[in-house]
């Protein structure tokens, strides 16, 4: 997809052409590259394909038929048919996804059904001990089988045991094929004829060579023309580096000669002739020292020149960082004459105007939209005679004569012509080499030309020709400002002229035409002095611009633009606002828009940082915009009526917070019938649930998430989630109890627990619950213990605490006349030995026995008595008592 508003000078849609040897015309009409990417080049102008089924780091291949219909493609290991399924034996090709310029299809010159897949080497597959590897390779796919959706019938054909990552293919003089690639030092071309592939290479030596295997990467590239032949190598081994080499080719003997070099000061990898075969472009990483690699480059050279390397010409620097690979990603002519720049992203880059030398050539970054899907560093290899022109097309402005001119190296001896436009009632053409022709109407047309020449097969041409309507357009807009600054009367404002793009587009009815700024009607019509900031400070109030229209550069109209400025509309400081502040870094905007609407009923509100933005109605902040409100607490707002300004004001902010609350929780409790209710700690002013209440509380039955919108006085909303879910199951790890201490303690320790905050516990069977798990100063006795998660009993256990009374009187009265075990029955077997205070031991009775304060009968006098309880499970507990008379 391209972004035509942000290409407005390209020539890219006018024109298609290309050449063909006797019936083929749209064979590279579909590409398939990257990961699942793929454009249709049919009307004219790409567009995103979704069903491709390739996902290749590189090399690829695409065939259409005669007429643009999708025939198969290939990553050199898999071939798909035209419904993107695999071919019957159409896989295991030994290409190989990682390969430069992995594979490259070619069609039978005779023969329409049949076409040959070639498949290059890649440094992965070379064995490091026996230096062998694929090789290069070609298997036979035919047309008729499967339906009319192709098989492949022979497969991995040896013609190369080793061979480098490079292939490219062009007509031999004859009307056949050379297909070429590289090795070491040697060139090898092999032709492709009505028999078949010849598997004898014509074989070409250089002076120079290539032999580490680990350096056969970068891509190889014949002219359109067939004359000559770039090659790029991006060296691995013993350090990164490249070279760029240019060559004679000979499309009669198949043969390379006249090595010319051109550089190697960056890491090569992509190269690509323009159609007329007058240009060169290279791309390489650019080395800032070692193998550290910088800036990426895009390189041209005129091929026409007697000192082709002193024509360099950087197209573009990619900047540092923004591709990370040391691959420079690969070029590739399209079928609208366009060179195509692919690194990983769902963009890629071109060069709009590649037959045009210096900045004419018009490079545009990330033009071509990918969609959804992405590119890597290859392009779909084709034959490059395909995309040979020879044509010099001018005038496509609707009404006018569109002219061909016609140049090649070959002698032509005469043309018939068929301009795809019979209303015209002048369609064909013979015997001129270079007509003019009136189209009907606005719109695509597809030209052919059968060329005669006397001394090579005659060929024929095709061309898609656009011609453009001349906007209608009104002669004269205007576009209404506020005052600018304190003066407010002096007409003197600034404009933001994309206001009078916006209008023109809606009179013209279309949002793809383009609008250029001038401050005289001269500029407008030479189209010259643009005016290239989109911000306009006029200099007289009603100042008159001239704006240039366009679709096509060559077919405009030119109207006024009046830039008139209202007085009296700067409102000074409006009002002050209570606004809500959202998640802390951002205000409500919708609540001042909602407020000024009520003093400008029927206008536009807009809410700005600063009132220069307010004026150009640049940057307009949203609700989750970042404000930055002055030290004056200060915004500003502007007022519109339809596209007139009617007033640019500031109101002060009072920013008040949110609700401070977060999302809470409930458990509802096992079991039918159960309930709980969700309320807040918290008071507010408003409550709004999702069930449609508005207390402060509900209670809900069902698990599931209720949201409830709460408001303070100030009327900030925020929203709060209130997730109910069934009681987790709760389980007692243990309890720990300190008992026969003279203060016992429980602690109760639940197992597994993520909420404790959530558990309450109570000791006396559930009448009170405590968030404290330790419980002290707990008297001898038997307790139950009960552990719940917010109001479900889930776990409960009964625990007995021990202990003995801390005194006694055995004075007669029936109170405390005996000191016994509390709990004495749950110490069937336990024995207490008693002692007075020099050690002597007084007494040894069994646990559920009393002692009355007598040793022998006699009466012990008043003091402290100590014991030595032993339970029945070994443990044995020390203290005292006191004995009162």
């Amino acid at each position: 997809m391209i972004d035509m508003k942000e290409n407005s000078l390209k020539l890219f849609c006018i024109l298609l052409f290309f050449c063909i040897s006797v019936s083929a015309q749209r064979e590279t009409a579909h590409w398939f590259f990257g990961v699942n990417a793929g454009l249709n080049f049919n009307t004219g102008t790409p567009i995103v394909l979704d069903a491709g089924q390739v996902n290749t780091l590189e090399g690829c291949s695409t065939i259409s038929d005669a007429n643009g219909a999708l025939l198969f493609y290939t990553d050199g290991v898999t071939v798909w048919n035209r419904m993107h399924e695999i071919m019957p034996n159409g896989t295991d090709l030994i290409g190989s996804l990682s390969s430069t310029q992995s594979c490259i299809i070619i069609p039978n010159p005779a023969n329409s059904n049949i076409y040959y897949i070639f498949t290059t080497d890649v440094v992965d597959s070379y064995d490091i001990i026996s230096g062998q590897s694929n090789g290069f390779n070609y298997s036979i796919v035919d047309m008729t089988l499967s339906g009319g959706m192709g098989a492949v019938t022979m497969k991995n054909i040896n013609l190369l045991p080793n061979t480098s990552e490079k292939v490219s293919a062009a007509l031999s003089s004859d009307g056949n094929f050379w297909v070429i690639t590289h090795r070491n030092n040697q060139f090898f071309s092999f032709k492709v004829t009505s028999a078949g592939v010849n598997t004898i290479p014509v074989v070409s030596n250089t002076a120079h060579s290539v032999p580490d295997y680990k350096n056969i990467r970068g891509n190889m590239k014949i002219s359109p023309n067939g004359t000559k032949l770039a090659i790029v190598h991006t060296l691995f081994e013993p350090d990164q580096a490249g070279s760029l080499y240019l060559y004679d080719f000979d499309s009669t003997t198949g043969f390379v000669t006249n090595e010319d070099f051109l550089g190697d000061d960056l890491m090569f990898y992509g190269v690509e002739f323009s159609s007329n075969s007058t240009k060169l472009y290279a791309s390489g990483k650019l080395f800032s020292g070692g193998n550290s690699f910088a800036n990426m480059q895009l390189q041209q050279y005129d091929v026409t020149s007697t000192d082709v390397p002193n024509t360099k010409y950087i197209v573009y620097d990619y900047v540092q960082g923004l591709v990370i690979s040391s691959l420079a990603g690969s070029l590739q002519l399209g079928m609208d004459k366009r060179i195509y720049h692919s690194l990983p992203g769902n963009r890629i880059s071109t060069v709009n105007t590649p037959n045009l030398l210096g900045a004419a050539c018009d490079f545009d970054f990330e033009s071509v939209d990918l969609g959804l899907h992405f590119a890597r560093f290859g392009l779909p290899a084709a034959v490059q005679s395909y995309y040979e022109s020879i044509a010099t097309i001018e005038n496509f402005c609707f009404g006018d004569e569109t002219t061909f001119a016609i140049a090649s190296e070959n002698d032509i001896t005469g043309i018939d012509w068929n301009f795809g436009d019979p209303a015209s009632g002048n369609n064909s053409m013979s015997s001129v080499i270079s007509p003019t022709h009136t189209f009907s109407n606005a719109g695509s047309f597809t030209v052919t030309a059968n060329v005669t020449f006397s001394n090579v097969p005659n060929q024929q041409f095709t061309e898609i020709v656009v011609i453009q309507e001349t906007p209608t357009i009104n002669s004269l807009f205007t576009i209404e400002q506020c005052d600018a600054d304190d003066n407010d009367s002096d007409g003197l404002s600034i404009f933001n002229l994309q206001q009078a793009v916006a209008i023109i587009e809606e009179d013209n009815g279309n949002s793809n035409i383009d609008v250029l700024f001038f401050e005289n009607i001269t500029d407008a019509q030479m189209n010259e002095n643009t005016l290239t900031n989109d911000f306009y400070a006029n200099s007289v109030n009603e100042q008159i611009l001239y704006a240039r229209v366009f679709s096509y550069v060559d077919c405009f109209a030119i109207t006024q633009v009046r830039l008139k400025v209202n007085s009296n509309t700067n409102l000074g400081l409006h009002t002050t606002i209570d606004v809500c502040e959202l998640n802390g870094t951002s205000i409500s905007v919708t609540q001042i828009e909602d407020t000024l609407e009520n003093d400008f009923p029927g206008a536009t509100i807009g809410i700005y940082n600063t009132r220069n933005d307010a004026l150009l109605q640049n940057n307009q902040l949203t609700n989750f915009s970042p404000v930055n409100v002055n030290t004056n607490g200060e915004l500003f707002f502007r007022v519109s009526y339809g596209t007139e300004c009617g007033f640019i004001g500031s109101i002060e902010i009072n920013i008040v917070g949110q609700p401070i609350i977060g999302d809470q929780e409930a458990f509802l409790c096992t079991g039918n019938g159960t309930s709980v209710e969700l309320s807040f700690e918290e008071n507010f002013a408003s409550y709004v649930w999702s069930t449609n209440e508005i207390t402060p509380a509900i209670t809900v039955t069902e698990t599931g998430v209720y949201t409830v919108t709460v408001s303070n006085s100030a009327g900030c909303e925020k929203q709060i989630s209130y997730v109910v879910t069934e009681e987790p199951p709760l389980t007692i790890d243990r309890i720990e109890v300190a008992d026969f201490q003279a203060v016992n303690t429980i602690k109760i320790v639940v197992a597994d627990e993520n909420d404790p905050e959530n558990i309450t516990y109570s000791i006396n069977g559930g009448n009170s619950f405590s968030e404290n798990n330790e419980f002290v100063n707990i008297y001898p006795g038997i307790y139950d213990i009960v552990v719940r998660r917010g109001e479900c009993n889930a776990a409960s256990e009964t625990i007995l605490v021990g202990g003995f009374p801390k005194f006694f009187t055995p004075n007669g009265d029936s109170f405390n006349d005996t000191w016994q075990l509390l709990q004495k029955e749950y110490y069937p077997n336990a024995t207490i030995e008693l002692y007075d205070r020099y050690g002597k031991n007084l007494n040894y009775i069994k646990a559920d026995t009393e002692w009355d304060g007598t040793y022998k009968g006699a009466r012990l006098p008043s003091g402290d008595y100590w014991y030595k309880l032993t339970l029945e499970n070994g443990r044995i507990i020390k203290g005292n008592v006191t004995l009162k008379r």
